[in-house]
């Protein structure tokens, strides 16, 4: 597999209005929060800023079901011990099914339901679907891979 880099470092924030505003006004970061199916289905507030290659994550109800990534239910007992944790890194990749079956060659299965969720109005991707990695396989790290195609006008 060859990845074409880091997509975004998935960040879980116990209070999403004061990380919005923390990263907002002392790094500069504007970030816009995901509407839709995504967030309802994972019973999290999510904000994402692509030219920063940055994702906010924060649980806020019980999640209809759970997917992978996020899991909301682990997140929230991460956040039990802290106000923000890095909870996961979500490398870019040409083609997802290529390199499922390349990674699964190598030993690493995947976990969880792979997300394809419309991302076209409000981020200008198209063909986007994301996938977790297992932890087992990982170094006990939270890895996902992720293709999409940008709008090239962003």
């Amino acid at each position: 597999m060859q990845i074409e880099g880091i997509d975004r470092l998935v960040i879980g924030v116990r209070d999403m209005d004061r990380a919005l505003a923390f990263f907002r006004d002392v790094l500069g970061v504007q970030f816009t929060e995901l509407q839709g199916p995504a967030p309802d289905l994972a019973g999290c507030r999510l904000a994402m800023s692509l030219d920063q290659r940055l994702e906010l994550l924060s649980p806020v109800g019980e999640p209809q079901r759970v997917t992978n990534p996020p899991d909301p239910l682990e997140l929230r007992r991460r956040l039990e011990q802290s106000e923000a944790v890095l909870y996961a890194v979500v490398f870019k990749v040409p083609d997802l099914d290529w390199a499922i079956a390349d990674a699964a060659a190598h030993g690493v299965p995947t976990v969880g339901e792979r997300v394809a969720f419309a991302r076209e109005e409000q981020f200008g991707l198209t063909d986007f679907a994301e996938v977790a990695l297992d932890e087992k396989a990982t170094f006990g790290l939270k890895l996902a891979l992720s293709q999409f195609v940008r709008d090239p006008k962003d």
